[in-house]
């Protein structure tokens, strides 16, 4: 027998009405791989992104121009644009906490177009794109799992079969069976709740003229990505082995709703386990040579997350989640910050220009067990965090179910005077951030962008961080 597959009744009574209504469609299948088997939270349907929402690498790889009479759905597998799915991919990992990932694909065709040696050629290609996209948001910080599975409804015989699919470089087998199991009420979880405090200070090199912003950002970010990963991580305070098990406690089986409907189960609260994140003790980094450096990038505040796993995971695992949680948190912001200068038209004032980051926000609901997250700008909604859900996962999350309390924006104007910058020509730019201990002990988070050797100006984002979701 193969790999083990878990998920939830209610996922196969949806795959079995998706089937009967005979309409093509493939999506994401949102879960959590562990060494011995896979659980399915979620089928997030893929839609056909607008022009605008492909970065560019991706739009060199869609055809400029569609086939004549060409609908605008795939109508079956071999016609499925791969990058179409990865893009999909790239938007949903950035709403998912620390421990879910997207962990294969599902598909609702017929037997016939399933197995064609075109189809599954498409497959793989769907999965490996989609590999690479996601492996991307770890920094290199930890190997994703290469293993992905596939579930095909069948529109005619109305059953679903599982496949696992090997999308490592060196692997060159094909789908092998998998025993996939539907459960009551799913499986259980358990919620690790952090905040973290950072003090990233980024040095923009000279010698770079042809490269983006994003991709020397991105370059800047792997060595303080690598570092935080020697951090120390205590769980409630203590320092626990990696090998033992996060939760001892003896489990409790779930309770039935009255009326013995099937897949109708009480979710049970995942139990809440505090994080503190210690960074190693590691001496500041001086530039080799100011007359080298463009500017520099001070990053510095508090940021809350949030990361889920399964009710037997072990100490390792709650760990390992927490660091991607943090690394994939940080990555999200740079991205989303960096496409929102891309779109902005030069400035004609020169001088400081005030850019906000988008701020995280939590969304519970849906029918799901777990949180998910998303990430506002200012003037942002948390209509917009529900609309999101709405297009990208195919959820239903109602405004009042978003909690948008953990990461509040800053007084823009009182970072400006906070801030004290000097540019002189192609000397050091400093950037001095803010920091305000309140009520809650919160901090601000300053982001600030100098390229005075361009003429670019300085850019400030600031963030300020409440307490952490429990």
């Amino acid at each position: 027998m193969g790999r083990v597959v878990v998920a939830d009744d209610s996922l196969q009574d949806s795959l079995t009405a998706l089937a009967k209504a005979g309409t093509f469609q493939l999506g994401l299948l949102i879960g959590q791989s562990t060494s011995d088997k896979d659980i399915i939270v979620h089928l997030a349907p893929t839609p056909v992104p607008d022009e605008g929402d492909l970065s560019s690498e991706e739009e060199e790889a869609v055809p400029l121009k569609q086939e004549p009479n060409r609908p605008k759905y795939p109508d079956s597998i071999p016609k499925v644009v791969e990058t179409t799915v990865s893009q999909h991919a790239r938007q949903v990992v950035r709403m998912l906490p620390g421990g879910l990932d997207v962990i294969g694909v599902y598909v609702v065709t017929p037997q016939a177009d399933f197995t064609t040696s075109a189809s599954q050629t498409k497959l793989r290609l769907i999965l490996t794109a989609t590999h690479k996209t996601t492996s991307r948001t770890l920094l290199e910080t930890a190997e994703a799992r290469t293993g992905k599975v596939i579930l095909h409804a069948c529109t005619q015989s109305l059953k679903t079969v599982c496949k696992t699919l090997d999308v490592s470089p060196s692997s060159t087998s094909t789908q092998e069976n998998a025993d996939l199991k539907f459960q009551r009420g799913g499986s259980k979880w358990h919620q690790l709740s952090y905040s973290y405090n950072i003090n990233l200070n980024l040095w923009l090199p000279k010698n770079k003229p042809s490269q983006s912003l994003y991709k020397t950002i991105i370059s800047l970010l792997r060595p303080w990505a690598k570092s935080v990963t020697q951090s120390l991580i205590l769980i409630d305070s203590e320092m626990p082995d990696d090998e033992d098990s996060l939760d001892s406690s003896v489990e409790d089986k779930p309770t039935k709703k009255k009326g013995g409907n099937r897949g109708l189960m009480e979710l049970t609260p995942p139990k809440v386990f505090k994080v503190d994140i210690l960074d190693p003790l590691t001496p500041t980094l001086s530039p080799s040579g100011l007359n080298d450096i463009s500017g520099n990038i001070r990053f510095s505040g508090t940021l809350a997350g949030l990361s889920f796993v399964h009710s037997k995971a072990t100490v390792g695992e709650a760990r390992a989640a927490v660091m991607v949680d943090l690394v994939r948190s940080v990555l999200a912001r740079w991205e989303m910050h960096c496409d929102s200068l891309v779109e902005e038209p030069p400035s004609p004032i020169s001088g400081a220009i005030v850019h906000e980051p988008p701020r995280r926000v939590f969304l519970e609901g849906g029918g799901l067990p777990v949180s998910l997250c998303d990430y506002l700008f200012p003037g942002d909604s948390c209509a917009d965090a529900c609309q999101s859900a709405k297009e990208l996962l195919g959820l239903r999350i109602r405004k009042e179910h978003v909690d948008d309390s953990q990461e509040t924006l800053a007084d823009a104007s009182e970072v400006m005077y906070n801030a004290d910058i000097s540019v002189t020509g192609g000397e050091e730019m400093e950037v001095q951030g803010s920091s305000r201990e309140g009520p809650c002990s919160t901090t601000h988070l300053l982001l600030a962008l100098a390229v005075a050797a361009v003429g670019m100006g300085v850019s400030f984002v600031a963030l300020q961080s409440s307490s952490p979701l429990t």
